[in-house]
């Protein structure tokens, strides 16, 4: 909960000139393009669940880029659409709420794409040329129990940040 209220208070941050900078040294070109295309609320994010990996001396390339570019499909929303998602998550009345089509209110197309994320930043992922691995970590990184290392990295960095 104590995780929560804190990445809620810093969703308004916007990303710094040092957040871009880490990025420029860490992702080649194309991926670096759809980097600084995420909602600043998302570079701030990315951008510490990497510092937070290299910080515990975790460096591997595939990771880091997972890590920078793993919510890259959330696009816009709101903060109350970004809660309300939370909140709704653990019940998954998601596909019953909500489809792609749903453009009647912004929350259901939000929450679509809260939803959707990691299939739709994999396949983004995979167009833009990153590597089989760091496509595979940015589609799995919302599962459970795959018995993958640099996976569970991944997702406890997330969770962190």
């Amino acid at each position: 909960m104590r995780q929560r209220i804190r990445q809620f208070r810093d969703a308004s941050r916007p990303p710094s000139s040092a957040d871009l900078t880490f990025a420029d040294a860490h992702l080649p070109a194309a991926l670096l393009a759809l980097f600084r295309a995420q909602h600043p609320r998302d570079i701030v994010h990315s951008t510490a669940t990497a510092r937070w990996l290299i910080e515990r001396g975790h460096t591997e390339a595939d990771l880091l880029a997972a890590a920078l570019l793993h919510d890259i499909a959330k696009g816009d929303q709101r903060r109350a659409d970004r809660v309300l998602y939370v909140l709704l998550a653990p019940f998954d009345p998601l596909p019953r709420i909500v489809g792609s089509q749903s453009s009647a209110l912004a929350w259901r197309s939000a929450i679509w794409r809260s939803h959707t994320h990691s299939e739709r930043g994999a396949t983004m992922l995979a167009e833009a040329g990153a590597t089989p691995r760091t496509v595979e970590l940015a589609l799995l990184h919302h599962t459970k129990g795959r018995g993958d290392g640099m996976l569970a990295l991944l997702q406890e960095a997330d969770a962190a940040n």
